[in-house]
């Protein structure tokens, strides 16, 4: 039975007696701050050391040894006096990201001294870029009312992360500016950092519209490198521009007030102004007139010295939208207007007759009598 008891405390005891004490430290990436990690950003790493091991670990020094694209912002060591068996503690240091940094996982090592003891270990850091979009421009044919247009925006990726599954939306509030079909959504796909792309929609402008400036929004959606939906709009401006053009609707001569008259309608597209009309007879410029404008589907008469003529050109010069300007030149032709009779005249005339006719009833009378 002693044998035994004996026995037993050697297998218990010995154990014990030779075994030796030492020291086990891991390092590891406890967080960032932020996560992931952006480029051309400042961030916290913060390290996790602990002390696996069944003895103290003394003066323990971890230094940071960070390489391009990291810049460290502070001291490389941090001192921990006493790691005792089982415990962790957290360092941190504040570094700073080149934003040249393309999106993957770095590593970064960490050289740790205890005692008269040093080993290094790396840790891992993600970093993974933010798309952001910037509008650089856009370019559009001519547009006028009734016309479809293809408008063209370009868009650059100014941001540090690769967009995936992007697509390109068109629309507009205004009833007068509205996407054809399809040409309103364009699909992109993966857009990367520094990248430009010129993205195109197809537009129908109403035959209603008229000069000027129309909103339209572009709207880019894609996704991050995390999958996270995200979308960026523009607003950009769509000129509807259009051109004036006149038709002759009356030509009309008065010979007793000595004038021709032009009557001309604005059939175009846009307003006409600073409208100048030259008559021309024989090759010759007889009279000019001038007009401030005349507004879509309006009206307007020039009113011209009478020429001892029947027939000339009228030439008209006039601006557009934009100061844009036009001419047109039409052959008139014209019939004199008979001169109509004075009022005064057609009381003489009456009177005249009046008088007559009392003689006339007068000398009936006479004669009657005589017989």
């Amino acid at each position: 039975m002693k044998k035994l008891i004996w026995l037993i405390l050697f297998v218990f005891l010995i154990p014990n007696v030779f075994a030796t004490e030492y020291v086990n430290i891991n390092v590891r990436a406890a967080y960032t701050n932020p996560y992931p990690v952006e480029p051309g950003k400042n961030l916290v790493l913060a390290l996790e050391i602990s002390n696996t091991g069944n003895d103290d670990a003394k003066n323990v020094i971890v230094e940071l040894e960070p390489s391009f694209p990291f810049t460290l912002l502070e001291k490389s060591q941090k001192s921990l006096e006493t790691l005792y068996p089982g415990n962790t503690r957290i360092v941190e240091y504040d570094l700073f990201i080149d934003s040249s940094a393309v999106s993957g996982v770095y590593k970064i090592p960490v050289k740790v001294s205890f005692d008269h003891n040093s080993f290094k270990q790396d840790v891992e850091v993600r970093v993974q870029g933010i798309p952001e979009f910037k509008l650089l421009g856009m370019k559009s044919q001519t547009i006028s009312p009734g016309d479809q247009a293809t408008i063209s925006v370009e868009i650059a990726n100014v941001g540090t992360g690769k967009a995936k599954r992007a697509s390109a939306t068109f629309s507009s509030e205004s009833e007068y500016i509205k996407p054809i079909l399809g040409g309103g959504n364009v699909y992109i796909g993966e857009f990367k950092p520094e990248e430009k792309r010129e993205i195109e929609f197809k537009i129908l402008a109403s035959s209603d519209s008229e000069y000027g400036v129309y909103t339209g929004t572009v709207t880019l959606t894609y996704e991050d490198e995390s999958g996270n939906r995200s979308s960026t709009s523009f607003d950009v401006g769509i000129l509807i521009s259009g051109e004036p053009k006149f038709q002759i609707v009356k030509v009309s001569a008065d010979s007793e007030t000595n004038r021709l008259s032009v009557e001309i309608s604005n059939t175009g597209t846009a307003e006409a102004k600073a409208i100048t009309g030259k008559l021309i007879v024989n090759n010759k410029t007889f009279d000019v007139v001038y007009v401030t404008s005349v507004k879509i589907d309006k009206h307007t008469t020039l009113r011209f010295n009478l020429p001892n003529a029947r027939a000339g050109k009228l030439m008209l010069s006039y601006e557009g939208p934009d100061n844009k300007k036009y001419s047109q030149t039409e052959i008139i032709t014209w019939s004199f207007i008979p001169t109509r009779i004075p009022s005064w005249a057609w009381v003489l005339v009456i009177v005249v007759i009046g008088v007559a006719v009392w003689k006339r009833k007068t000398l009936l009378h006479i004669f009657k009598k005589k017989k």
